[in-house]
This record gives structure tokens, sequence and C-alpha cells, in this order.
């Protein structure tokens, strides 16, 4: 009974993690299937504290997983370069956030670097 029941197991908790919906932010799909969220995102503008870009990352959220980022240079294809907070600009270790807030809600994107590649994601939605 063991050796049928653990198998089984695995095999039902490895196809629920297949099941997410959502793309890796390295995927070459992405600036394709977010064009419409990205270009909001993207648009200087438009506020970081806008209901339009506070909309567009939480759909951001919905289609793709940034927790698969780790070169900065995909943060260059998805957010606008002004709306970063950067809190040591001149070390190599830094903590780059985004935040977008509408009213009482916000989204928060933490990416802690070292130099060109991201360790760490955070995304706080409130």
């Amino acid at each position: 009974m063991k050796k049928y029941f653990f198998p089984a197991a695995a095999a039902v908790l490895l196809l629920a993690g297949c099941a997410t919906e959502r793309l890796p932010s390295e995927d070459i799909e992405v600036p394709v299937v977010c064009a419409d969220i990205i270009k909001v995102l993207k648009d200087p503008s438009i506020g970081p504290n806008s209901r339009q870009k506070y909309e567009a990352a939480k759909a951001l959220v919905k289609k793709v997983d940034l927790t698969f980022t780790r070169e900065t240079s995909t943060l260059n294809e998805i957010f606008h370069h002004k709306d970063a907070l950067i809190d040591f600009p001149d070390l190599p270790d830094r903590t780059i956030t985004f935040n977008y807030q509408y009213r009482d809600n916000y989204i928060r994107f933490q990416f802690r670097t070292f130099r060109n590649f991201v360790t760490r994601v955070d995304i706080t939605e409130k």
C-alpha cells in the first residue's frame, strides 16, 4: 500500500505545481502577451500613483511570475526607469522598488540585486 501511495501523492503534487497559468518573467513571450500592460507601465506621462498604473501592475501580477526574474535587463523591459526607487545607486548590491498606489491599495515590487543580477523578489499587494 505504501509503495503505491507515495508515488501517487508525489504525482498529484507535481501536477498541482505545474497548473500555473502565469508566464515566467524571463520568457520571450512576455513582451508580446503583455504588450498592453507593459505599454501602460512604461508610459512616462502616467504617474506611479495613478489608477491606470495600479491596475496594470495588478494585471501583471496575474499574468507574469516575476519571481523568475534573474537579470535587471528584464526590469528595463517591463517597467519605466523613472518609477524605480533605488536605495543605494552607487553600490553593487541594491534594492530596486516599484510602488504603484491607488487610493488605499498598492502593489510593491522589490528586486534585490547584485550588479546586474536579481537575487530576490518580493511582491506585496494590499
